[in-house]
């Protein structure tokens, strides 16, 4: 078994133009991988600087990369980003104790690959890693044995970046939490250049270059106050609050392209990509009621027509297999809409599931 090895960076010899740097990092992305808007690369390089400052941030996102099917470039795009973040640690499974003591002992970028495997329901992992979308909170307390037989409490710290890359979705609590890219599959016409084996090697410059930044314009980010414009979530605001805060310290040029790549990414996202698997329920049963005569549907009835309904992946969301009785139960408690016992099965009530989604089904706009 070998021990984990993190690199020993030194910063550069001469002061670095932040501007610059972000440019070499955002054309790099750009050479090895087609992104679904020209901006999230600026976001990306954003992101990868920020992991340098993570003393000065109250609040870091996390930055999910996802794509509807295999062979769109996230694996690639994970192994692009390693080459410059802070103390990169690529893994394609971690449980959640390895997790906490590799934040705890290395102060490490962790990279994620294959998260739709492992990730999406595993409660432990996903609590540890929403934990960590703030310094407050980023803290795991554990009772451990001690030597004479004892029990003591020892506290772990979650504060770390982490890049999560999968297929499809995640749970709502991480993807509120990220900075979301998309990637798509290239077309013929489309050329990248093949990502080379060695490009974590070949950008130590960078690295020492972002290091150096970091080191030299700590006091003077965590001085700013700028925010991200409203027109977002709360939530996306406050993600990219400190992205917007590098791109002020970088270069005006940067804060320009740091608002095009929120109003891309954050604001004129469509409602739907939006809104929570919870809420994409509640619209879809309010779909099957809607018409349906009188007034409550057997549970088994309504999982069969969620399973058929046209366009929606309830017979798929669970690793290709389709939701459960269960997992609806859970679901829907969420909103406060419960199973009612009958003698021979269970219903849910319509008044129920119309008042949680008069609550959180967003109204379409006109």
């Amino acid at each position: 078994m070998s021990k984990l090895i993190i690199e020993n960076l030194k910063p550069a010899a001469s002061p670095v133009d932040g501007g610059e740097l972000l440019d070499d990092i955002a054309s790099a992305l750009r050479r090895y991988i087609i992104f679904a808007s020209d901006n999230e690369p600026d976001a990306i390089a954003l992101w990868s600087l920020g992991t340098y400052l993570m003393d000065v941030w109250q609040l870091w996102p996390k930055l999910y990369i996802y794509s509807p099917e295999r062979e769109c470039g996230k694996t690639s795009l994970l192994n692009a980003v390693e080459a410059f973040v802070k103390n990169a640690k690529v893994t394609g499974s971690i449980t959640p104790s390895a997790l906490y003591r590799i934040i705890e002992t290395y102060k490490t970028t962790i990279l994620i690959d294959e998260a739709d495997r492992f990730v999406r329901e595993n409660e432990e992992l996903n609590g540890i890693i929403n934990a960590g979308h703030t310094r407050r909170t980023a803290t795991k307390i554990l009772v451990e044995k001690t030597r004479d037989g004892g029990f003591e409490p020892r506290e772990f710290s979650l504060w770390g970046p982490q890049v999560i890359a999968g297929i499809g979705g995640q749970a709502d609590t991480l993807l509120s939490r990220s900075i979301k890219v998309g990637l798509r599959r290239k077309l013929p016409h489309e050329i990248v250049t093949k990502l080379p084996f060695d490009l974590y090697e070949k950008n130590v410059g960078i690295r020492r270059r972002a290091l150096r930044w970091a080191e030299d314009n700590a006091e003077r980010v965590a001085a700013l106050t700028i925010e991200a414009p409203s027109g977002a979530s709360d939530r996306a605001q406050d993600n990219w609050t400190a992205l917007f805060r590098l791109a002020q310290a970088a270069s005006e040029t940067w804060l320009f392209r740091c608002r095009k790549a929120y109003n891309k990414m954050e604001i004129e996202r469509e409602t739907d990509d939006n809104i929570s698997k919870g809420v994409e329920l509640l619209q879809d049963i309010s779909k099957i009621i809607k018409n349906r005569p009188g007034s409550d549907i057997p549970s088994a009835e309504l999982l069969n027509q969620l399973w058929d309904l046209p366009g929606a992946e309830w017979n798929t969301l669970k690793y290709g297999k389709p939701i459960s009785s269960k997992w609806l139960v859970r679901k829907l408690k969420e909103y406060d809409v419960h199973p009612a016992k009958g003698r021979q099965n269970n219903f849910y009530i319509f008044k129920t599931i119309e008042e949680a989604a008069k609550r959180y089904v967003p109204v379409p706009s006109e």
